[in-house]
């Protein structure tokens, strides 16, 4: 038992002893370590280290307070265009779209038809009046009739021949004697060379008589 103990002395003895030579020399290499850190930022600054730190710490903070009001202007900026755009999106159009102008079609005008215009009959020529003889003149008798359209129609062919010719009376009228007369004429004898005609004509034989007005 004696020498159990006595081991187990031994033995708290060494740990003792390792502990302090050991302990001191660990204490000792942090704090030098520590001196070495404390040494390397100065406590109290040196007289020229002051106008350095002075001058360049202005220099930071306005570099960076400019740094964070550049970056806040472009974040409010952005922001600001952002809600701009999405308003815009969002606003519902007010503009009404223009009417589109619907000209009506122009009916086209129907082709009016012509209208030939009708021949209108030409007037028989009238044979020019000649004057009255002075002195004994001299007609030819052609034919008496009562029928009103045949006197007419001997009296037509006879003035598109040339010859003077006029009735009595005037005026036909049916079922009323009407006679036909040539002349008058001044000379007896060209009355006489145009009997043959008038009485082909009128398909009777004329009669030359005395003019009485």
């Amino acid at each position: 038992m004696a020498s159990k103990f006595q081991n187990r002395l031994a033995g708290a003895i060494v740990l003792v002893a390792v502990g302090v030579i050991v302990l001191p020399a660990l204490l000792d290499g942090d704090k030098k370590y520590n001196e070495n850190e404390f040494a390397a930022i100065p406590i109290i600054p040196k007289p020229g280290d002051e106008e350095d730190i002075e001058a360049i710490a202005p220099i930071v903070s306005t570099t960076t307070t400019a740094s964070s009001e550049g970056a806040s202007e472009a974040m409010l900026s952005e922001a600001i265009t952002q809600q701009q755009n999405e308003q815009v999106e969002t606003r519902p159009s007010t503009t009404t779209p223009a009417p589109s102008v619907v000209e009506p079609t122009k009916p086209e005008p129907k082709p009016e038809p012509k209208v030939e215009p009708k021949p209108q009959p030409k007037p028989e020529p009238k044979p020019e009046p000649k004057p009255q003889p002075q002195g004994k003149a001299f007609v030819v008798q052609v034919i008496a009739l009562n029928n009103a359209s045949k006197v007419e129609e001997i009296v037509a062919q006879l003035r598109l021949s040339g010859y003077q010719v006029y009735t009595v009376p005037a005026k036909p009228v049916n079922n009323k004697l009407t006679r036909i007369y040539v002349g008058p004429e001044a000379s007896r004898q060209r009355l006489e060379a145009a009997l043959p005609e008038l009485n082909r004509i009128t398909g009777t034989k004329g009669i030359i008589q005395s003019y009485k007005p």
